[in-house]
Order: C-alpha cells, then sequence, then structure tokens
C-alpha cells in the first residue's frame, strides 16, 4: 500500500491526530506475530444464580502479524520489551528464522483506554 502525506514542520507532535511509526524495508528485518489475550469470563462479575457456561467468552484470542526492526532478533524468551504505540510484550519465542517468527504476548496494563490510538483485536475491558 501507499501512504501519503505532507510534512508539517511547525507542527504540534502532542496535538496531531495520527502519527507513523515506520522500519526500512531491508532484508534484516523480522516476521513477529503479535498475540493478545482477553478474560475468559464475559461478564464482569457473575452472580450466584449465572451459570457461567453463559458468559464463556468466545473470542480470547488475537493475533496480528507485523514486521520488526533487525534488532528484535536479540531477544531471548521472557524478555520484557517495549514497542512503540503498542505496549509491553514478553517474548513467548524467540526469533527462529523466517519459518519460525517472533512471537510476542501482550502483557496487560490493566486499562480500559489503550496507551496507543492503534486499537488491538480484542476489547480488554
Amino acid at each position: 500500500g501507499v501512504i501519503e502525506g505532507v510534512y508539517d514542520p511547525d507542527g504540534d507532535v502532542k496535538a496531531s491526530k495520527r502519527k507513523i511509526s515506520w522500519i526500512a524495508d531491508v532484508p534484516e528485518n523480522v516476521n513477529v506475530v503479535l498475540s493478545e489475550f482477553d478474560n475468559l469470563i464475559s461478564k464482569e462479575k457473575l452472580e450466584e444464580d449465572d451459570k457461567f457456561e453463559d458468559f464463556i467468552n468466545p473470542d480470547t484470542q488475537a493475533e496480528t502479524e507485523v514486521i520488526g526492526d533487525p534488532g528484535l532478533k536479540t531477544l531471548n524468551e521472557n524478555d520484557i520489551i517495549q514497542l512503540e504505540r503498542r505496549g509491553y510484550y514478553r517474548v513467548d519465542r524467540p526469533y527462529m528464522g523466517s519459518g519460525k517468527p517472533l512471537m510476542l504476548i501482550m502483557v496487560p496494563d490493566g486499562k480500559t483506554k489503550s496507551m496507543s490510538k492503534l486499537d488491538g483485536k480484542l476489547a480488554h475491558r
């Protein structure tokens, strides 16, 4: 895809509604899978007469494939990193080559609002 923009040298980064993060298109880039997990139960508080089976969330995991900076190849299992404009992630599986991408799991922060304008695939109530 193509994105077009206009450079505004006098613009205010904090006031800007949209921001772009980018990495160079180089062969050393890393394939990354970002995993998110949501609540197993869809109701905030179950009542005594509720049957928990009626409130099981069918969508508790989502994955997003992204391209990462070559520096991500240095990560080890269980390392914690912050991806700009996305959040914190734990390394579930380090990068092991093009057929085995880096696997990152989102670390929940307890907030109902994402730290970025980029929404994940799950609601994260």
